[in-house]
């Protein structure tokens, strides 16, 4: 009887670390809906903007203020670490870097905290 107890508490558990990481995977990789939104909003003339200083993929009309996006060489990952990271960057630049020639999307409210997720989703999904 105690031997049935273990073995279903065991599988139990077992079953449950195996959804916990099915949840931490999933809530990992952002949603595509998230990429395209983001991706929409970086080359919106009137919100993100991101193509007045920056060229990237399938965008066209790109200033050359910042460096092109993804950068050569070094990947968003690499450079932030974490998505938290680079949203609190697309934010507040300066914070981060103190020399950024960027606009605070956050800081003076162009962008929400939801756009600034959406966007860093899109940026976080370049290669």
């Amino acid at each position: 009887m105690n031997a049935h107890r273990r073995t279903r508490a065991g599988i139990l558990t077992g079953l449950a670390g195996a959804l916990l990481l099915v949840a931490a995977a999933a809530s990992a990789a952002p949603a595509v809906n998230n990429i395209e939104a983001g991706r929409a909003l970086a080359f919106d003339r009137a919100k993100g903007n991101c193509l007045a200083c920056h060229a990237l993929p399938g965008g066209t009309q790109a200033g050359d203020v910042g460096p092109a996006l993804p950068m050569k060489g070094v990947t968003f990952q690499q450079m932030f670490q974490t998505k938290e990271k680079l949203v609190a960057f697309l934010s507040d630049p300066e914070k981060l870097f103190p020399y950024a020639n960027m606009p605070e999307f956050g800081k003076n409210k162009v962008l929400t905290h939801q756009e600034l997720e959406q966007v860093a989703d899109y940026l976080w999904s370049l290669k």
